[in-house]
């Protein structure tokens, strides 16, 4: 049996490394990568049944090849299913061009970012490569402004140091993929709490500037809310990357996504000073300042009444929107955004723009005959085979078929997905899902990862997601807060649906991943329980053993 892999991502060398400890004597795995580093995983640790933490690592390309999988550096110029071949085109320093033969292929070519602007001052994280630019860069800079509000975002506004930060939000809070607006209250009182704590005290200004948090103390608040059960955002911080794909924005090859901790090669120093501007659009990236202010009066904004207040302030009686100008913004800067929010339109100089609104899947090079989903993604089924039988796809560069997923899960692009995808193609590519169970792994959303610092852990429909079509006053949530502003301040939100419950978020070391893992899938009506489903005194573990 011939297998090949395509990508070095996270999904693509799980895939590939579960391929060798399954193959039978005999078989061949090759995997395909333009970069010589390839993503892997170490350190996983079970919290629950479902729930895993784990470590992304990266590995030379050589240390990871064993005496069945061969480690092919190069661009994939193309997949032929009817030949069942892959032209391989060499990366720099590469060997020569090849063409592989399977007998079964799986594509993990993960996702390239969505492009906000080309200018050369705009920055895209998406690979170890990028961060390292941008930690250089960030050297000399006075002022960096952040657009997007998912994980890269969320990340880089807490750990960016020694710089002005604005944070440019289309949503009425932060991380808005992620949190409802009391989880995101409380993650944005610990970022005031660290700021005010490294300052020696200083930043109370910045409490009411960002909205800081309200009425929070150290006693355990319990808080309810019926709701409609809008779903959260889709979009996420990719996982399965590729760097098996053609080339991506501006020409340059993206290596594989960034993991966990990608934030420690940034620079060290002082906190950075940190303006959110909330319902923010940006319109453009410019060169000069009088060119972003013409691009303003043609801009199709959604907030056109507010011209007057625009010129207001492109004229300098208002630098930000909200009137939170700066004379700096009246100087010299190597670039310039034009924003639209409800008080108007303005512009604001940067030394950095930091570009981080999501991705896309990378398979516009993939051949037409290959089913797509509508937002690109190659459509997969529950085994994620893709329309070819001889052909998988795990990752971001997929889409899960919606009727093939389980109540409790969706897709969302995380590296947590994309090892689970990529060891699950490998188990049905080898003929061994039955032996396995890791198919039950797919009947729960699960995500551990660290915002500001801060353990989180979302589990199944933790933001009302799939729910958006059921009754108003059926959908109610439960939230908790203890130590706020400590160190060690948790967050708790669960979500019910007819007193059962659907999702959580866990914020800070709770200890009760299991514990909500369990009420999940069990489905027992917890109802009668009310807000004392969250009461600190009570051993949940205990009650609902």
């Amino acid at each position: 049996m011939r297998y090949v892999v395509i990508g070095g991502g996270i999904g693509g060398v799980c895939c590939a490394e579960e391929l060798c400890r399954l193959a039978a004597p005999g078989d061949e795995v090759a995997l395909v990568s333009a970069s010589p580093v390839l993503k892997g995983v170490s350190n996983v640790v079970r919290l629950a049944k479902y729930v895993e933490e784990f470590t992304v690592v990266e590995r030379d390309a050589e240390a990871v090849a064993t005496p069945n999988l061969r480690v092919v550096r190069g661009w994939v110029a193309g997949v032929d299913p009817a030949s069942k071949t892959v032209r391989v085109a060499p990366a720099d320093g590469g060997p020569p061009p090849a063409e592989l033969a399977y007998d079964a292929l799986c594509i993990c070519a993960g996702a390239r970012p969505k492009v906000l602007s080309h200018h050369e001052r705009v920055v895209t994280l998406r690979d170890t490569e990028s961060v390292q630019d941008f930690a250089a860069r960030l050297a000399g800079a006075h002022r960096v402004v952040v657009v997007g509000n998912g994980g890269i975002a969320l990340e880089l506004v807490g750990e960016v140091r020694g710089v002005e930060v604005v944070w440019a939000l289309r949503h009425a809070h932060i991380g808005d993929a992620f949190f409802d607006a009391d989880a995101a209250q409380f993650l944005l009182g610990e970022l005031t709490a660290a700021q005010r704590a490294r300052r020696g005290g200083e930043g109370a200004q910045q409490d009411e500037r960002q909205g800081g948090p309200e009425g929070q103390g150290s006693e355990a608040q319990c808080a309810e809310r019926r709701e409609s059960g809008a779903a959260a955002g889709s979009s996420g911080r990719g996982g399965g990357g590729g760097g098996g794909a053609p080339a991506g924005q501006g020409g340059r090859r993206l290596g594989a996504a960034l993991g966990p901790k990608w934030s420690d090669a940034l620079p060290h120093g002082a906190p950075a000073n940190v303006r959110i501007e909330r319902h923010a659009t940006v319109l453009g990236v410019y060169g000069t300042r009088a060119e972003a202010v013409a691009a303003l009066a043609y801009a199709d904004s959604p907030w056109a009444p507010a011209a007057a207040a625009g010129a207001a302030a492109v004229d300098g009686s208002g630098g930000g929107s909200g009137g939170g100008g700066s004379e700096l913004d009246r100087g010299e800067w190597p670039a310039w955004v034009a924003l639209a929010g409800p008080e108007g339109r303005t512009v604001m100089g940067a030394d950095l723009v930091v570009s981080a609104i999501g991705v896309e899947p990378a398979t516009e090079w993939l051949p037409a005959c290959l089913e797509r989903a509508p937002d690109g993604g190659l459509s997969v089924r529950a085994d994620l085979r893709t329309s070819d039988p001889s052909i998988w796809a795990a990752g971001d560069c997929c889409t899960l078929r919606g009727e093939e997923q389980a109540p409790h899960f969706f897709q969302m692009r995380l590296w947590t997905q994309a090892r689970l995808m990529g060891l699950w193609a490998a188990q049905v590519m080898a003929g061994r899902q039955e032996d396995s169970g890791l198919s039950f792994a797919f009947e729960l959303f699960t995500h551990v990862t660290r915002f500001l610092g801060k353990k989180v852990v979302f589990v199944g429909l933790y933001n009302g997601q799939k729910l958006g079509t059921q009754p108003r006053g059926d959908v109610v949530t439960y939230s908790r807060t203890l130590d706020a502003g400590g160190p060690g301040s948790t967050f708790v939100r669960v979500l019910l649906l007819r007193g059962r419950m659907q999702g959580a978020v866990l914020i800070g070391d709770t200890d009760l991943e299991e514990t909500f893992e369990n009420l999940i899938l069990d489905g027992l009506d917890v109802g009668g329980y009310g807000p004392a489903l969250l009461d600190p005194n009570i051993e949940l573990d205990h009650v609902f053993d």
